[in-house]
């Protein structure tokens, strides 16, 4: 059960296209760059591989939809629009890859020089890595920034969209994998991209580059909207967020010695992640707790009959809110709960548009979109307490 709520647009919130902005056409032009790089890459052996880098992107798409649910789900508060979030996937997926290929090879051929090859090959991945993919990857957060500014409203949007770089860049990064192994297995070109794509997949995909630039990204939009903080604590905190995330990188790619035995070697390496992803959670937790603070402070002017201290209570979490959501399907039925997931939603939608009001400095507290959702508000609360009434 749902009620039919009406949506009022006064101005282009979500386009990404700005023709006027310098950075937009930055940004234009390296994706342009980036795909024309891999199409070079690709185009050679796309005949002989064909069925082998389709059956990676397919892998490749499943895991980019399961990273894209998980990054809905944290972001509590507000929902991104989606060119600007498909614009950053692109930045990782294309100029992001492109780039770090050619930094990647020019570094490994100077480490080789000057030590040997073997010793690049074993250790240039830990050094050169973090130190080329990471600044390439925070570019393309700042230069959403620039593009895009009223979408860095809190520091977690940041981290929303530096993991999207991250997913593009970890996305696309798996397929060259797939297209080399495939070109180079003597046997089945399906088997030699299928073996580095489940290996990539499995072992490195819960911790890889999303995280590491949701950690960078998180410390930009920390510096851009924490404007009522000392400039030294915004450049710390910024500085020492993508030295995190640096620092995240190389330690997953650190090698472990060839003489370890297997039964030894694989779990240090998902010690490996699991301490990186823990040290992820700890810095969402941090985000995700100034994000209430932000939701309680924003709607703590709004009348009773709009939200209630029990619903701010109920919205601190996704847990939070799917214990309510219980709690309604227990006692009222299915569509006490399913008006309640709708209520939740009307005032995420609520809390922005007030935002954007408040840093606008408008004058009149209800605009047309303001005051649409909050006739949404009132009509889901009466279709709820009828159904509360059943």
């Amino acid at each position: 059960m749902s009620v039919r709520t009406e949506r009022i647009v006064v101005e282009s919130q979500g386009a990404f296209v700005r023709l006027r902005r310098p950075a937009y056409w930055l940004f234009v032009a390296c994706l342009v760059y980036g795909l024309l790089e891999l199409g070079r890459v690709l185009s050679p052996d796309y005949g002989d591989i064909a069925t082998a880098l389709w059956v990676s992107i397919g892998i490749n798409v499943v895991l980019a939809i399961f990273f894209l649910d998980i990054l809905d789900r944290l972001d509590l508060f507000e929902r991104e629009p989606p060119s600007v979030r498909a614009a950053a996937m692109c930045w990782g997926g294309l100029a992001a890859v492109a780039f770090a290929m050619l930094a990647n090879n020019a570094a490994l051929t100077v480490l080789a020089e000057r030590t040997n090859a073997q010793w690049a090959r074993t250790w240039g991945p830990a050094i050169i890595a973090p130190l080329n993919e990471e600044w390439l990857k925070a570019l393309g957060v700042v230069l959403l920034v620039l593009i895009v500014r009223e979408h860095f409203d809190r520091s977690i949007d940041g981290l929303i969209y530096g993991a999207l770089v991250g997913l593009g860049f970890q996305v696309v990064e798996n397929l060259t994998y797939a297209i080399n192994f495939a070109v180079l297995n003597p046997n089945s070109d399906v088997t030699g991209a299928l073996s580095v794509t489940f290996a990539r997949v499995l072992t490195a995909g819960p911790w890889s580059h999303p995280l590491y630039t949701g950690a960078a990204g998180l410390g930009i939009a920390f510096f851009v909207t924490q404007t009522r903080r000392r400039l030294s604590t915004r450049w710390g905190v910024a500085i020492g967020l993508y030295a995190l995330a640096m620092g995240m990188h190389g330690f997953w790619n650190l090698p472990l010695p060839s003489s370890m035995p297997v039964a030894l070697a694989i779990p240090l390496s998902y010690g490996k992640g699991l301490f990186i992803l823990a040290l992820f959670f700890v810095l969402y937790h941090f985000a995700a707790r100034a994000e209430w603070h932000w939701f309680v402070t924003t709607m703590s002017d709004q009348d009773e009959h709009v939200i209630t201290t029990a619903d701010l209570t109920e919205m601190r979490s996704l847990r939070s809110r799917r214990k309510a959501r219980k709690h309604a399907h227990r006692r009222w039925g299915k569509p006490a709960s399913q008006l309640l997931r709708q209520l939740q939603r009307e005032l995420v939608n609520l809390a922005t548009l007030v935002a954007r009001d408040q840093r606008r400095g408008e004058p009149v507290s209800d605009g047309p979109d303001v005051a649409a959702v909050k006739r949404n508000i009132a009509a889901i609360r009466a279709e709820l307490a009828e159904a509360k009434a059943k």
